[in-house]
């Protein structure tokens, strides 16, 4: 029975086979039959693959950028515990003022927020402004909630300074997120853009220039501009200690513009505050330098003929430019 049973199950496993070599042709067109379907339905996933990497943004939980004509007030980002909202913007005799609301998922750590403000398409630093609530006053970002509004005061004299008399556009670069351990997770980016009245025509940041020999650079590296410069003064008695200059910089973001010097009659300034340089960036971006020190101008010095030492740094094949300017440096205010 044994040997039966084998012989059997032999006889089974010849037939198996048989059938598998046997059938020729037919066999081979439903192999190649099966390895296209099989094909096809790797290829529709690797479309839904590729569908989803190139929608990733939408189907990433982030929201997308958001660009609203004459806006005021109004919530620009609202899921969960996230939330970022404006309560007002205006314009007061000394400054144009945004409350606003902020507010983030702690995740039983620390919240976290980050902001930064473009205004009529000017980036500017991140303590240019004053923030304060009912308690505190900073130049640097406070804590706020869905019940307690933060106001941002941006002086209109900074405003000035960059070439800004009326602001047209506000832009709202915004991460919430929380701390823990040392780290930041950012867990929504806003992106919003917001006009208070109708969305202007496209308008160049950079005004009509003082002098033509406040425009520093103007080459297929960039521009860099002086759009306004004030004294540097002492405190104590009003003496003039230097000059602050405001300026305005574009570029292709590999490359910036550095302040060496200001010679005044006999006097040379030794000293920088403010900004080490000024980044030539895709985006308009305001900077800010002092040049003082190396003792005080003399009383009667003749700022007309103020001469400007300053250099070029093109990242792209390592390139200095030195350069120097002669500006009319007459009669600026102290501030």
């Amino acid at each position: 029975m044994k040997k039966t049973g084998f012989i059997s199950m032999l006889l089974v496993l010849l037939l198996g086979v048989c059938l598998l070599a046997g059938c020729g042709g037919e066999g081979t067109g439903n192999d190649s039959a099966g390895r296209t379907e099989e094909t096809e339905s790797r290829t529709d996933i690797e479309k839904d693959e590729t569908d989803g990497e190139e929608n990733s943004e939408e189907g990433s939980g982030q929201p997308q950028p958001v660009e609203l004509e004459n806006f005021t007030s109004g919530t620009l980002y609202e899921e969960g515990e996230y939330l970022f909202s404006i309560d007002s913007m205006e314009m007061t005799e000394d400054a144009y003022v945004i409350t606003y609301r902020a507010s983030t998922d702690a995740r039983n750590y620390s919240g976290y927020y980050d902001m930064q403000l473009i205004i009529n398409g000017v980036a500017f630093h991140y303590n240019d402004f004053t923030f304060t609530d009912e308690n505190r006053e900073s130049n640097s970002m406070i804590g706020g909630g869905p019940d307690r509004a933060i106001r941002v005061t941006l002086p209109r004299t900074l405003l000035a300074h960059a070439g800004i008399r009326e602001v047209t556009s506000v832009q709202f670069d915004v991460t919430l997120g929380y701390s823990a351990h040392s780290s930041v997770y950012e867990e929504v980016e806003i992106r919003a853009t917001v006009y208070p009245g109708a969305k202007p025509a496209e308008v160049d940041p950079f005004p009509t220039p003082k002098q033509d020999s406040w425009v520093l650079l103007d080459n297929e590296e960039g521009k860099v501009q002086i759009v306004d410069a004030n004294y540097w003064v002492s405190a104590a008695d009003g003496h003039i200690m230097g000059v602050t200059f405001h300026i305005l910089t574009q570029g292709k973001g590999n490359g910036y513009i550095a302040l060496r010097n200001l010679n005044v009659g006999d006097w040379t300034s030794g000293k920088q505050m403010g900004d080490v340089n000024c980044l030539l960036s895709p985006g308009v971006r305001y900077c800010r330098i002092t040049l003082m020190g190396g003792g005080d101008p003399a009383e009667d010095a003749d700022y007309s003929q103020s001469i400007l030492s300053y250099y070029a740094y093109y990242n792209e094949g390592g390139t200095v430019e030195e350069l120097s300017a002669t500006l009319d440096l007459s009669g600026l205010a102290n501030q």
